[in-house]
């Protein structure tokens, strides 16, 4: 449902306020979306299909969702993130890919881990492009804010904040924006 609310906002509200509306929705959808490969028909859990950034990729073929687009990718990284650190990388906490299998244990760690990143990059990236100085330090303290009380109650969360914390930090430390 909130997904929905995201892409709404962006098609019947365009403009800043539906944008950061959108964000703010699809960032929040975008930290379960990971496991609704668990109702999903042909897919079994920890599915490559919604344990990367495909959903964004698609988001990001219409301009007037790119918000949905940021936000999906933070929220989705954030989840990510977690499940690098499960009780023990094997059966269900292993990526499966679609007609082909199930990922070993270290091309599991390296597929989870790379979508995060990338998630972390395109949020970043898509939130430079979106808006201004202010929106964007507001996005980014947003987005701390989110890891730290999601990650706070997952298993494995302390670990992916700490390494989430890291990313964060050097990306701010490589392109701080100039406030006016």
């Amino acid at each position: 449902m909130l997904l929905v609310s995201a892409l709404a906002c962006c098609w019947f509200m365009p403009g800043p306020v539906g944008g950061t509306g959108a964000l703010a929705l699809a960032a929040l959808a975008g930290l379960t979306f990971p496991d609704t490969d668990q109702f999903l028909p042909l897919l079994r859990h920890r599915s490559a299909v919604t344990h990367s950034m495909l959903i964004v990729l698609v988001c990001l073929a219409d301009r007037r969702l790119h918000p949905v687009a940021a936000g999906l990718a933070l929220g989705i990284g954030f989840h990510l993130a977690a499940d690098c650190f499960p009780v023990s990388m094997r059966g269900f906490a292993t990526v499966k890919m679609p007609f082909a299998g199930t990922l070993d244990t270290q091309n599991s760690y390296i597929w989870l881990a790379a979508n995060a990143v990338a998630g972390s990059y395109v949020f970043g990236m898509l939130v430079e492009r979106l808006y201004g100085p202010q929106m964007q330090i507001a996005a980014m303290v947003g987005a701390l804010l989110l890891g730290a009380t999601y990650l706070a109650g997952v298993p494995g969360g302390f670990r992916a904040l700490a390494v989430y914390a890291a990313i964060f930090w050097v990306g701010w430390r490589l392109h701080q924006p100039a406030v006016s």
